[in-house]
C-alpha cells in the first residue's frame, strides 16, 4: 500500500493531495482525494483515474480504481490535517483504551509533531493524544436542518 500511496501523490495534479487509500472489497482500491483550486467532481475524479490507472498498472496492480470526495466527515490521516483543522470538531478512535474509553469526540485544541489536544465537551476536559495512539479520525460535521 505505501507504494501504491506513493505512486498515487505522485500522478495527482497540481493542487490536489491524497486524503486516504485503502481496499474497499477485494482489489478495488479507493482513494480518497481533495484539492484547494476548486470541487472534487466528476471531471476531476475521471482525470485523477486517467493519471493513476497508467501508474499503478506500470507498478504491477491491475484492481479497478474509484476516485472520490473525502466528504464532509474528512477523515483525518496525517499530522497536518489536525494542524490544519485546528478548531474543528473531530472524532476519534484509539487503538488502545484511553482512561476506560477508545471513542472521543471534541475540537482539536492545538497539534504539534507529535500528536493533538482535543477538548471534550465533558466539562471543558481534554486528552492528549499522540498520532500513534489513533486508529481512525473524522471531522464532525453536524447538518442542521433549517
Amino acid at each position: 500500500m505505501e507504494r501504491l500511496t506513493e505512486v498515487v501523490e505522485g500522478a495527482l495534479p497540481e493542487g490536489a493531495e491524497l486524503v486516504e487509500a485503502r481496499f474497499s472489497g477485494g482489489p478495488l482500491l479507493t482513494l480518497l482525494v481533495d484539492r484547494a483550486d476548486g470541487p472534487v467532481d466528476h471531471e476531476f475524479c475521471s482525470r485523477v483515474v486517467q493519471n493513476v490507472s497508467a501508474l499503478l498498472d506500470e507498478e504491477g496492480y491491475d484492481g479497478l480504481v474509484e476516485v472520490s470526495s473525502p466528504g464532509i466527515e474528512r477523515p483525518l490521516t496525517k499530522p497536518e490535517h489536525f494542524r490544519r483543522f485546528v478548531g474543528k470538531e473531530a472524532k476519534v478512535r484509539t487503538v488502545k483504551p484511553l482512561e476506560g474509553r477508545r471513542n472521543f469526540t471534541g475540537i482539536i485544541e492545538r497539534a504539534c509533531e507529535t500528536g493533538f489536544i482535543l477538548k471534550l465537551p465533558e466539562g471543558g476536559a481534554e486528552v492528549e493524544l499522540s498520532f500513534g495512539s489513533v486508529s481512525r479520525a473524522n471531522l464532525k460535521e453536524d447538518i442542521q436542518p433549517r
